[in-house]
């Protein structure tokens, strides 16, 4: 019988050793600026942002930090939960395609409820990333779903329940009209009071938005809006105010729907496809002319 040697032994036992795949680098950044954000650790979170940041609403870094501590401040245990990503790479650029959940309670309660507000909110779109030496960091973004909702009191059991519905389209031409529609399934003795409006999404926030109530007096409320012409992404949103009762109407719930719709650049018409000849090719065209055939000959 052949004796094997010790050497061989361990050589076998060393391939036979499960190999540990490293993190990809991307997926190891993602989860860190998860943890940050999770953490509300602003000083952390940005630093894997790069200085060139922008986002696709065209807000830079210093835009967006704010925004997202205010956020923080309104929403003091708010947290981002990822559902779903995918990320490509190659040579020094990077893409992730992501999914991504928010869950908090308002800071401060509203006075006609006496109560916080529950935000959900789900937002897919892409995380861009440039490597500067042998550093990842993230140097845009761009969202193509967003919608977010509040509610205080019953609403979410209206909205659960597909009773209310608010549909916009997620993207238009600058310039071209779009409706907001807000759809009711309410039993009789609900009433709903609404708003529509719309905004350019942009930093520093517009506050100056006029709201208009209006009685839902039928199971459908709409509003006609124009597209900005200067391509930037719109929010269009609804405050939804739910009594319950004829006689002795008692407020039973306030909604807040937002969607976000984006702006393409305006339509323009196709130009005619005009082939034009280089010098080269005209030559060659009178050369071919200028040839007899053979028939010719």
């Amino acid at each position: 019988m052949r004796k094997i040697s010790l050497s061989t032994i361990l050589l076998l036992l060393l391939i036979s050793l499960p190999v540990r795949a490293e993190q990809d680098p991307i997926e190891k950044l993602i989860n860190e600026i998860y943890s940050a954000w999770n953490a509300h650790d602003a000083e952390k979170l940005f630093s894997y942002y790069s200085n060139n940041f922008v986002t696709g609403d065209g807000i830079d870094k210093l835009g967006y930090r704010k925004l997202t501590e205010t956020l923080w401040e309104t929403y003091p245990n708010i947290q981002l939960k990822n559902e779903k990503k995918t990320i490509r790479s190659q040579d020094q650029y990077a893409t992730a395609s992501i999914i991504d959940l928010f869950f908090g309670d308002s800071k401060d309660k509203n006075e006609q409820m006496n109560e916080t507000g529950k935000l959900n909110a789900i937002s897919q779109g892409q995380i861009f990333f440039k490597k500067y030496g042998n550093e990842w960091k993230v140097e845009s973004d761009r969202i193509y779903f967003e919608l977010v909702t509040i509610y205080y009191g019953n609403a979410k059991q209206y909205l659960d329940s597909h009773q209310i519905y608010f549909g916009a389209p997620e993207q238009v031409h600058a310039g071209e009209q779009y409706t907001a529609t807000l759809y009711f399934i309410l039993p009789e003795s609900v009433q709903a009071t609404a708003t529509i409006n719309h905004e350019q999404i942009s930093y520093p926030h517009d506050e100056n938005v006029e709201e208009s109530y209006q009685a839902a007096t039928s199971n459908k409320l709409e509003r006609l809006f124009g597209a900005n012409e200067t391509n930037h992404n719109e929010l269009v949103s609804s405050t939804i105010i739910l009594t319950k009762g004829i006689l002795e109407p008692k407020l039973e719930g306030i909604l807040y729907i937002s969607k976000r719709v984006n702006v393409l650049s305006k339509k323009t018409p196709i130009k005619k496809l005009e082939i034009v000849k280089t010098t080269y090719a005209k030559s060659q065209e009178k050369e071919s002319s200028e040839t007899p055939s053979k028939q010719e000959e």
